[in-house]
């Protein structure tokens, strides 16, 4: 008694100021006969379908227009309370709920459990209603509190209009919001949007699309068994254990109460299955939901409510974080349900808005709030602007130290090399390589972007101590004028240095540099001499994701005719570096036009990706050329979803393409196309994995690779748990590679004899930072182990 004295007198102390012309009706909610406080107790204004829940202490707010008014008090296992609240009323109420009997008359025992007939119920009622349902707009207010094991971190609050329709789905608008001092107003993304709808056919949970358990088909995919049977005016409530049927599905697990005669759902209390699950180096992700519906005396069963409580671990062997506690809960309200919804915020392609307030972050704007509980009050008190989440997340272990966590690095700052180059001004970096002809190179690059006139600036320059030569070269990026979504921009610049011979879709030089400098394995590439002139108008979005690029070149090429082939490596563990070729030498002009369809960076496969890139080349005497030919190239990738694809990570089918010819009497050998082999023992997706070391280049040449990921279901069949959790994966692959260079490839080192075929299987994410992948050559004999970067979307 003395607690719940306290409790209604502190929250007489930070309750909410009642909006103008309102009244503030408070109270808390008990158990008549125990006293304790009963937490998420639904209290309804009778004939409306305005309400709110209890915080964890029981107590409750609701602004109400006028008195008197009558509230409906509800909470499961317990007879529901209608009281009065009029002018005279003593507030705040103090509400105390009588416990429900049992109810067992309605139970007809039989083979099959009953709580299946009841869930059968429960959608086919939900078929009639759900029909009727077209449109509802509500108030909503959220509160989402982020704790380590210790203490609260940040608590964020906001009030929004909530819309949803049948076809278009959610909207919702953030009208005001209040958060503790060490977060800014926006980076709070309190809401309900993106929060679940158990009601709903599919309910998506982090990036998981699950079938609902009132979906038509739930009882394919769920085991329904009857618990218990109370009662609540009059009505039997049924308590319903919800496991799954199919346990490499995700699917959902817990209990569901159904209101009886009405068999609608009245509240859940679920989690998704161990299927729902994220790779390392989140180590444990757990998630559970609590919902409660009501038709306010209607035909339609919606929202209250939604409290969300989730945990997070991250780490790996020498980094541990803090456990990351997440909890929300959200209120919905004041329903209005088939009305006709602005067609404005249809109009926008965000599902959340960020509504302009001229009170946002005023506490008194909040709509509705749930009343905070003493440790709330005390974290808003308390935390200011130097509880920083780097502060309350701070990891532990021996890699703890590799870990920047502070935000005040400079622009220039980039991951590991942060320290090296942090004396460097703005716009200012190193740039170093080495290859087989260069030797070291070392150099400095600059790039400033002027915003206020749109023009990017770029510049480098360096010496390679092996060939004696310099490298150096000047562009700039100079944006025009938008036409609509199009926007135009002009690249100009010259270039003079060292080049390669052929293009590779997969390796960088800086890549090849660390492969051989450091490993001493073969040197990838082959080299020229390229003094280079080019300006061009790149039309971005031309198309949704399309980008169209067009530019004139003016090329000088000339060979490493007297410079000796640098036979080193760190280490010494290289062999003898083969000879650098000779190149058609002569000046090159051409127009080029270079198409791109959704194109991402390169990622050596660590992603399923759908993309077209489309180059062609056209060189002639009329444009002042020493050549005359006319070149194409295609690259295509594909990712298509095949099994368990209601997973956030299904299974996958990912398919490569890329190839190239040329239309002339002669393609210069510095414009041949390439087949990618491994690179020593690194071999991502895309590359002819048995071929090592070095490419097949032809004139004509073509790749066609194709691998399907299992994920972990391979190792989930077999029942081996430890993989499973670890992440571990099986990828089964095949492709082919082929390039024609007509037997004028100066050394015959890098042509192809016929069509280079190849199939295997890899074990994906082990330890969760390599993939192992093991070839059999097809054509000819040949058998590979080699590694790559794990494939995880």
């Amino acid at each position: 008694m003395t607690r719940h004295l306290f409790l209604l007198l502190l929250f007489l102390i930070v309750s909410i100021t009642p909006a103008f012309s309102q009244t503030e009706v408070r109270g808390i909610v008990i158990d008549s006969e125990s006293g304790e406080s009963l937490p998420s107790a639904t209290v309804v204004i009778e004939g409306t379908y305005k309400g709110t829940i209890t915080n964890e202490d029981g107590l409750f707010s609701l602004s109400v227009d006028s008195l008197p008014v009558t509230l409906n008090i509800r909470y499961i296992g317990f007879e529901t309370s209608r009281i009065e609240i009029t002018k005279r009323s003593s507030l705040p109420v103090r509400v105390g709920l009588k416990p429900s009997v049992t109810e067992l008359e309605e139970i007809v025992v039989t083979e099959r459990d009953p709580g299946l007939s009841i869930m059968e119920l429960v959608i086919e009622r939900k078929k009639l209603w759900r029909a009727n349902l077209e449109t509802y707009q509500a108030e909503a207010y959220t509160r989402q509190i982020l704790s380590n094991d210790t203490s609260i971190v940040s608590i964020s609050e906001s009030s929004s209009l909530v819309f949803w329709d049948d076809e278009k789905g959610h909207r919702e608008i953030q009208i005001s919001r209040k958060q503790t001092s060490n977060i800014s107003e926006d980076q709070n993304f309190a809401g309900v949007n993106y929060q679940p709808n158990f009601y709903d056919d599919n309910v998506e949970i982090a990036g998981y699309n699950i079938v609902g358990i009132t979906h038509p088909d739930a009882l394919k995919f769920y085991h329904f068994e009857l618990l218990d049977v109370n009662q609540m005016d009059g009505k039997p409530v049924y308590k319903i254990g919800v496991t799954p049927r199919r346990q490499r599905q995700p699917t959902f697990m817990g209990t569901a109460w159904v209101l009886g005669r009405d068999y609608a759902l009245i509240e859940v209390d679920l989690k998704p299955n161990d299927v729902v699950n994220f790779p390392p180096p989140i180590q444990e992700f757990n998630l559970s939901y609590q919902q409660q519906f009501s038709n306010y005396g209607g035909e339609f069963w919606l929202p209250v409510d939604m409290r969300v409580d989730g945990s997070v671990r991250v780490g790996m062997v020498g980094l541990r974080f803090p456990p990351f506690l997440f909890s929300q809960t959200s209120r919905i309200s004041d329903y209005q349900v088939n009305a006709v919804l602005p067609d404005s915020i249809y109009q926008e392609h965000d599902v959340f808005i960020r509504a302009d307030s001229s009170f946002a972050g005023n506490r008194e704007a909040v709509i509705e709030s749930i009343p905070l509980t003493a440790e709330e009050v005390s974290a808003y008190e308390t935390i200011d602007s130097t509880r920083t989440f780097e502060e309350a997340f701070k990891p532990e272990g021996f890699l703890a130290n590799m870990v920047d966590m502070d935000d005040d690095s400079s622009d220039n700052d980039s991951g590991p090399f942060s320290r090296i180059t942090s004396w460097l001004p703005d716009g200012l970096g190193i740039r170093a390589r080495f290859n087989r002809m260069d030797g070291y190179h070392l150099g400095l690059k600059y790039r400033n972007r002027m915003n206020d006139i749109g023009l990017t600036f770029s510049g480098y320059g360096g010496y390679s101590f092996h060939s004696e030569l310099w490298d150096m070269g000047l562009s700039i990026n100079q944006e025009l004028f938008d036409a609509g979504n199009t926007s135009f921009i002009l690249n100009a610049g010259y270039e003079y240095g060292t080049d390669t011979r052929f293009l590779s879709p997969m390796y960088s030089l800086g890549f090849n540099s660390l492969q051989t400098l450091v490993l001493g394995t073969e040197d990838y590439f082959d080299y020229f001499r390229n003094e280079k002139m080019f300006a061009g108008i790149t039309m971005e979005n031309l198309f949704p994701e399309l980008d169209v690029t067009v530019t004139g070149n003016r090329e000088l090429h000339n060979s490493f005719d007297e410079t000796p082939v640098f036979n080193y490596s760190l280490f010494g563990w290289h062999k003898d570096r083969r000879p650098n070729p000779a190149i058609d030498e002569g000046t090159l002009q051409s127009i080029s036009l270079n198409v791109a369809y959704n194109k991402v960076p390169k990622d050596f496969g660590f992603m399923g990706k759908n993309q077209v890139i489309l180059m062609a080349e056209h060189s002639s005497d009329a444009l002042g050329s020493d050549f005359d030919f006319t070149r194409f190239s295609a690259q295509v990738d594909v990712h298509i979803e095949t099994f368990y694809q209601r997973r956030l990570f299904a299974n996958a089918l990912d398919l490569f393409f890329a190839g190239g010819t040329y239309l002339g009497d002669y393609l210069p050998l510095q414009r041949f196309g390439s087949v990618d082999g491994a690179m020593n023992r690194f071999t991502p997706f895309g590359v002819i994995k048995t071929r090592k070391s070095v490419p097949y280049v032809g004139r004509r040449y073509w790749t066609a690779y194709g691998e399907h990921n299992f994920r972990t279901i391979p190792f989930e069949l077999l029942g081996i748990d430890y993989l499973v959790d670890k992440g571990w994966g099986i990828i089964l692959f095949g492709g082919a590679g082929y390039a024609d260079a007509k037997n004028e490839d100066p050394y015959n080192l890098l042509i192809s004899d016929d069509i280079h075929t190849e199939i295997g299987a890899s074990l994906n994410s082990v330890f969760g930072i390599i993939r192992l992948d093991f070839a059999k050559r097809l054509d000819a004999p040949g058998f590979f182990i080699g590694f790559s970067v794990p494939k995880y979307f």
